[in-house]
């Protein structure tokens, strides 16, 4: 796995391979359009109903994260 940020020169890699986390319904909607899975986190101050939709899986307790992760 490779943690990427946005000020990094591009991989080449295929953005339906990537996942992104993001707590706000913003960044999900981002990740949507750039066709990337998103995993939404919902233990903060968005409301989960913000994050939910297509390609994206919604979770509360960042402790699911790794699990999340091993499971994409």
């Amino acid at each position: 796995m490779r943690v990427c940020n946005w000020g990094e020169p591009p991989i080449g890699v295929n953005p339906s391979a990537c996942i992104v986390v993001e707590d706000s319904k913003y960044g999900i909607q981002a990740a949507r359009a750039a066709g990337m899975r998103a995993l939404g986190y919902a233990g903060g101050l968005t409301p989960a109903q913000w994050l939910e939709g297509p390609n994206a899986t919604v979770f509360d307790d960042m402790r699911e994260l790794p699990r999340l992760l091993a499971e994409a």
